[in-house]
């Protein structure tokens, strides 16, 4: 039989106070991918690349489907809604790094985190490269 040795624990620990001034600089807020739709080309590239497909282009159609109807409204006939699922997204920055216009960037989100999907805005199909 394999004996296995056990952890050794240490109880030497301090506690002491943390210093708020070295807190604010070590914690840095969250960051958030930010949406610029006047750059947006709807090539999808950040769509095929998202390894938690957490990224969304939906047409009025779909969004009107589902039961949003001030927001399908708001959208032009051949208007495209960009969703973001800030749930799913883990920040890897790969659709940032693979939008060819930079019609995606990380910023900080005032306000404490989103949760569930983010209506980043609406992209006209005339922009389509």
């Amino acid at each position: 039989m394999e004996i296995i040795e056990k952890p050794v624990f240490r109880v030497d620990y301090e506690m002491d106070l943390v210093d708020s001034d070295w807190l604010k600089g070590a914690v840095k807020p969250k960051r958030f991918i930010d949406f610029i739709p006047e750059q947006c080309i709807l090539c999808e590239g950040c769509v095929d690349i998202c390894p938690w497909y957490c990224i969304f282009m939906v047409n009025p159609d779909a969004v009107g489907d589902s039961g949003n109807v001030e927001l399908a409204r708001q959208m032009e006939g051949d208007d495209i809604l960009f969703l973001i699922d800030d749930n799913a997204c883990t920040r890897c920055n790969l659709c940032v790094e693979r939008c060819p216009t930079g019609a995606l960037v990380q910023s900080e989100v005032s306000g404490g985190k989103k949760r569930g999907a983010r209506a980043m805005g609406t992209v006209p199909s005339s922009q389509k490269a």
